[in-house]
Formats: C-alpha cells, structure tokens, sequence
C-alpha cells in the first residue's frame, strides 16, 4: 500500500472493531436463552458484516451515509437477536458500540501507519492479523474494565426517548468531525495531511467514547439515586400502613372484648331460647377462633397478618401461615414491616388475578432450620412470570416506578446478612428468604399456626 491508500481504513478493520465492541458490551447484557446458541449468531455476525463493509468500502460519498446507515442497523441488529433487551436499550448500545469500534479502528489503523514504515514485517499478512488481535484487544479490554468498574446486575437501566436522542447525538457529532477530513480538507476541524487526519479523527472517536460513557455513568447514578428513594419511600410506606392497621386492630379488639361480655349477658337472660342460646354459643366461638389466630409470638407480624387475613377474606383469598415470629426479634420495627408488607402485598395482589377461586391459595412459613431464620412464601398465580436477573420482571406498562417491592425485599435481606430468592415454576409464585441465626434470627419456640 501506499501513502494515499493508508490514509483510508479498510473496511473489514471496521467490521472487526464492530464486532468486538459489539461482543464486549452484550457480555453486560442478558442473553436470549430462547434462542440457543446465541454464540452462534454472535460469530456469524463477524462473516456478514465483514462482507458487508469490504463490498462497501471507497463508496461514493454520495451514498456514504446510506450503507453508514445499514451498518449500524446490522450492529443493532447483533444487540436485539442475541440480548433479552426491549428495541429502546438495543438502540442505545448500538450507538455506543459503533462509536466505540469507530475507535477501535482509527485507533489500530493510526498506529498501523505510523508503525508500517518503520516495520516492513508488518505488511505480512500473518504479522498484521496479529497487530490487528493485540491492538484491538488491547483497545476492547480497556473499555471492558472500564465498563465492568461501574456495571451492576441488580440495576436494569431504563432507556426512555430523552437518552436515545442525548446518546445519538453525542455519536452523531463525534462522527461527524472524525470524518470531515475526508469529505472537506479545509475546514477548522479538519486537514490534509495524513498524520492530522488521523490524530483528528482518533481523538474526536475517542472523545465521543469518553461523553458517551460520562453520560452513562450519569445514568446510572440518577437511576441509583431514584431507586434508593424510592425503596425508602416503600420501607416508609409499609411502617405507615403497619401503624394504622395497628390502630385498627386496637380498635376491633375493644369491641370483640365488649362482645363477649354482652353475649355473656344475653346467654345468662336467656333459659328459655334454645336456639337463641346456640347461635350466641356460635358466635362466641368465632371470637375465641379470632383472638386465636394470627398469635406468633411478635406484635408486628401479628398486626400485618390479622390485616392482610381480613382483606383476603374479604376477596375469597386463602392465607394460611404457620410462623415463629419470635425468631423476628432482631428486625428492626421498620424492615419487618416492609419486609412482610411487600412479601404479602406481592402474593395478594398476584392471586387476586386467579379466576379459579379454589385456587386463590397463598402459604407464609417462618421457621429456624438447621442454622438459619427461613421465610417462604407460596402463592398460586397464572399467566407467566420472567425472572431476570434474579427478579421477577414487572408486567406493569411503567416499569420505571414498578418492581420496588421485591427489590426492597432483596435490599433487607441484604442489610442483614441474608438472601432472597425468587421462583416462578407450574403456577406457583415462590419466595425464599435465609438470614443466618448467627444474627439474632434464632428461636426453639414452636412455630404458630393460624
């Protein structure tokens, strides 16, 4: 090759700084297991786009932007077939990827003209696979330790309309002035000098890499930021509603105290009704089967349980617990109430939707078993349920203010030493709750049943 020819990066380097940026950053993304193998696609996209970019490469500038277009269609193409991502955050990190193997490229083949002339063993062409492997790799691991500092499983960004058009623009610009020395020589951002060209367009790549990721990271931050408020509005919540249903439960209990004692007046005045003296009987029994139940051992729990059994009885709900609640004593009042709240309000408001009413089923245990505090909880539920990332995903068209429940869950087990776990399998909804006794979880009181 000669000078002029150097000064245009083949194609297929940029069809190779594609792909790998591609395959670095779907390493941070869920994959679609319903299309196995996905590696497959993954490596016969290296062949299509190869081919694609070397048929396309020295196009005229006239349709320059239409085959630019089909790339990055092919790019986000990679991102929709082989993550379990919705088209909004396939989008985004096919602008992110292509700007980054717009780098990768300029990067290589910067130093590749610098170096050529210098090293006449580059133009082997074994010797310039190699150079291509070591500077790509070198370029890719970078921005995969780079990205790996700041990712975090437990946090699926949400990608609205307002991050699409901030993001695609940042790569737009960043194209743009990379590029313009190859449509227009004279300009204040660009040269005709090859070194210029290339310093130019490396720098402007690399500053697009550097906004984008800033913008990211601010992402990520405000979305932490929102999450974390919005779990403490949760714990907040659920303490509100465990008060008044405490309030209430006070209440009721005063007036099922002077029940008994009118029923106790009324049977002793009357020797003559038998049937009336039976169903008096009836209804003291109903009071003795209510103060029975619910009775675990801890106020809190007792309270959340008495209030979620009437609001089931009153929507042909079946909850039945069996629970020690003294084993609870080292929660704090707050997150045992967040805790059974959300466990509670998630398992209610699944088997509301159960039409089968034999089938409105829901079970809470509570017990200390061989070294840990186990809290599980059953319900019966239909439709599907899609656990990613170790949570279930929200059906609720808003995902942006849904799904706190079961990480607030998941954030107290946390808090305290343990684990959540959360199961959808034949119709049953299930969740699993570990804190080590080691904690203060320990108990040898027998469980209560109601």
């Amino acid at each position: 090759m000669n000078a002029g020819e150097l000064i245009n990066t083949p194609g297929y380097y940029y069809a190779i700084a594609y792909w790998g940026s591609m395959m670095m950053y779907s390493t941070f993304l869920p994959q679609r297991k319903a299309l196995q193998p996905t590696w497959i696609i993954r490596i016969f996209f290296l062949p299509v786009i190869v081919v694609w970019m070397t048929l396309t490469d020295g196009v005229p500038q006239m349709i320059f932007p239409l085959t630019m277009a089909v790339s990055i269609f092919l790019i986000f193409c990679f991102f929709h077939a082989t993550c379990r991502i919705d088209t909004a955050k396939s989008v985004y990190y096919c602008v992110r990827a292509f700007i980054l193997g717009e780098f990768t490229a300029s990067f290589g083949w910067q130093i590749y003209y610098y170096s050529q002339s210098r090293m006449s063993w580059l133009k082997n062409p074994v010797a310039n696979v190699v150079f291509v492997i070591v500077t790509y790799g070198i370029s890719l691991a970078v921005a995969y330790y780079v990205e790996h500092t700041f990712a975090r499983e437990d946090v699926e960004l949400l990608i609205t309309k307002r991050e699409l058009v901030s993001s695609a623009t940042i790569v737009a610009i960043a194209f743009i002035v990379s590029n313009i020395s190859y449509l227009y020589g004279h300009t204040p951002f660009s040269s005709t000098f090859p070194y210029e060209v290339f310093i130019i367009r490396t720098l402007a790549d690399l500053g697009g890499v550097a906004i984008l990721y800033a913008y990211h990271i601010q992402l990520v931050r405000l979305q932490n930021q929102m999450e974390a408020r919005n779990l403490q509005n949760i714990l907040e919540m659920q303490y509100t509603n465990y008060q008044i249903s405490e309030q209430s439960m006070e209440l009721v209990n005063q007036k099922y105290h002077d029940l008994k004692h009118q029923i106790a007046i009324l049977k002793a005045g009357a020797v003559s009704g038998e049937e009336m003296v039976s169903s008096l009987e009836r209804m003291e029994e109903e009071i003795k089967s209510y103060e029975a139940q619910n009775k675990t051992g801890n106020k809190v729990l007792d309270t959340i349980l008495t209030g979620k059994t009437l609001y089931c009885q009153g929507k042909g709900i079946q909850l039945s617990c069996i629970a020690d609640g003294t084993a609870l004593e080292f929660l704090e009042l707050m997150d045992l109430s967040a805790l059974f709240g959300n466990i509670l309000d998630n398992a209610i408001e699944n088997t509301e939707k159960v039409s089968d009413p034999k089938k409105r089923l829901i079970h809470l245990t509570v017990a200390v078993q061989k070294g840990f505090l186990r809290i599980r909880c059953e319900n019966y539920f239909d439709g599907e349920v899609t656990i990613r990332n170790g949570l279930p995903v929200t059906t609720k068209s808003d995902k942006r203010y849904h799904g706190y429940g079961f990480k607030s869950i998941r954030s107290i087990a946390k808090k305290y030493g343990g684990s959540a776990t959360f199961e959808a399998k034949d119709h049953w909804f299930e969740v699993r709750i570990l804190f080590p006794v080691q904690n203060g979880g320990s108990s040898t009181e027998k469980p209560h049943t109601s």
